[in-house]
């Protein structure tokens, strides 16, 4: 690139963080939705951006993922990721860093690229499981709809989609980013790291789950939450597995030592789960034989 070229891009992205930060960041002067608190901790780590309005430099990107980690300084060291032009595309990287703005619960922060322009950044949708989030800003010019997995149902993407709208966006500007697909274990593999943990059958899980003399153990349904709607273990929760690969800790805030039963379809993904949850240090986890099919055949109510 020549020299001339070189500096047209920099006064580019010069241009750029100057119209995002605009006047600075005020919660005074706030007006898309603003969620009403932030646990930090739990907000921190990757998520994948699904949606987004892109500035310039978010054009024609995939595998876009946002990665937040707490400074000892109370500011938010961040990473984003992504390939350019197409899923095997050159990686790129930017590590932008955020400021909680005071009073705001940590749900307004300013982003800053280049020192001192702060960005203005609004937590403007986030699910109580800490599973989805959209960042949104005053001016309706950028968003970015992220989630913990990569993969989200249509379904879900129109929903979250309408919440863009009805902040005054025009959605016709929204681009779905492309995330290339992570590769699921071989049945071999699957079979070794379930033969590592304990099992338990659907007839002893209904009877743990029935003795009110002892602890219930947390029983985790890995799949989506659409086979989950459909039908599950009574008192389970639903975490994909894909979520609790990016994020254990966030999305299930229990503690190391809990007692855990995981099932999916058909083990697959369980297996996944497994292996997340252990790096991540959780100890008791233990596998339900032959997973929902088998549940469903012997409690065909449920």
């Amino acid at each position: 690139m020549s020299k001339p070229m070189r500096w047209c891009s920099r006064l580019a992205v010069l241009s750029l963080f100057a119209v995002l930060a605009g006047c600075g960041v005020s919660p005074q002067k706030v007006t898309v939705p603003v969620v009403a608190s932030v646990d930090l901790p739990r907000f921190m780590g990757p998520w994948y951006v699904i949606g987004v309005i892109p500035t310039f430099i978010e054009k024609d990107i995939y595998n876009a993922i946002e990665t937040y980690e707490q400074a000892p300084d109370g500011s938010i060291s961040t990473t984003f990721t992504f390939n350019k032009g197409a899923l095997d595309g050159p990686a790129k990287q930017m590590n932008p860093r955020g400021f909680v703005i005071p009073g705001t619960n940590n749900a307004i922060w300013g982003m800053q690229f280049i020192w001192p322009i702060k960005a203005e950044y609004v937590i403007s949708h986030l699910d109580e499981n800490y599973s989805e989030t959209i960042i949104a800003r005053s001016a309706r010019d950028y968003v970015w709809i992220m989630a913990r997995s990569p993969n989200m149902s249509a379904a879900r993407y129109a929903e979250l989609t309408a919440k863009v709208a009805a902040m005054g966006y025009d959605t016709s500007k929204l681009v779905k980013i492309q995330h290339s697909p992570a590769p699921m274990p071989s049945p071999a593999e699957v079979a070794a790291i379930l033969s590592g943990i304990e099992r338990i059958s659907p007839a002893e899980l209904r009877q743990r789950l029935a003795d009110t003399a002892t602890p219930a153990p947390v029983v985790l349904d890995v799949r989506t939450a659409e086979e989950f709607a459909a039908g599950h273990v009574p008192g389970a929760i639903n975490r994909p597995h894909a979520e609790i690969a990016a994020n254990p800790e966030a999305v299930l805030s229990l503690a190391k030592d809990a007692d855990i039963v995981l099932y999916c379809g058909t083990g697959r993904r369980a297996s996944v789960a497994v292996q997340a949850l252990q790096a991540a240090g959780f100890k008791r986890l233990t596998h339900m034989s032959g997973d929902y099919p088998a549940w469903a055949s012997e409690n065909p109510a449920q």
